[in-house]
């Protein structure tokens, strides 16, 4: 997001202007949408595009790889997922360190305390990419923050006088630690580019 960025969320499309609902809670919602294996392919591209926009009643009856070709736009265009794009090879799988789910009383609490931000009073309202940058700059002081350390905290190397101090951190990581199968935004964006034709290092 840039400072001297105008957020518009519209776009033309053939002969019409379609407008793209790009509150933080209807991202994440998709985000969870493409959790949900209950869903095949087409069902999640045509359940998406009705969330993403406000008009589908104007494209609900294009055909299936035109809308997955709008699907992809509007991806790529408002929310930086690029679905046709390789995955960059990467050394090992980067440890997960937060879940929107699992750490929603955090951020929600984080976002009290950092900037007075009520986000369920703002649901509908804050846009993701406002959203999104303040959840990056929240202070290491916040619930959330402190997790996180919590979770990516490393064990000094044992010896004599740093037993308890260990311990602690131990004991620490394994209470917030999150389980295998929960994935955080990265993740899921990965999932999404490879469930739907690109490729995942």
């Amino acid at each position: 997001m840039l400072l001297t960025e105008f957020i518009e969320d519209k776009f033309k499309y053939g002969r019409c202007v379609l407008h793209v609902d790009m509150a933080y809670d209807n991202i994440l919602r998709l985000f969870d949408l493409f959790r949900d294996d209950s869903f095949n392919q087409y069902d999640q591209i045509d359940i998406g595009l009705e969330m993403l926009l406000h008009d589908y009643d104007k494209i609900e009856d294009l055909a299936l790889d035109k809308k997955y070709e709008l699907f992809k736009f509007i991806l790529l265009e408002f929310i930086d997922i690029d679905l046709d794009k390789p995955q960059e090879q990467s050394g090992e799988k980067q440890e997960k360190i937060y879940d929107f789910d699992i750490d929603a009383d955090r951020i929600y609490a984080s976002f009290l305390m950092d900037y007075k931000i009520d986000l369920m009073d703002l649901q509908g309202e804050l846009h993701w990419k406002k959203f999104f940058a303040l959840f990056e700059g929240l202070s290491s002081e916040t619930p959330f923050q402190k997790v996180v350390g919590y979770r990516t905290a490393k064990a000094p190397k044992e010896t004599k006088h740093n037993k308890e101090q260990r311990n602690n951190i131990k004991k620490l990581k394994q209470k917030y630690a999150l389980e295998q199968k929960e994935q955080n935004a990265d993740d899921v964006f990965n999932d999404m580019i490879t469930a739907f034709g690109g490729t995942q290092s």
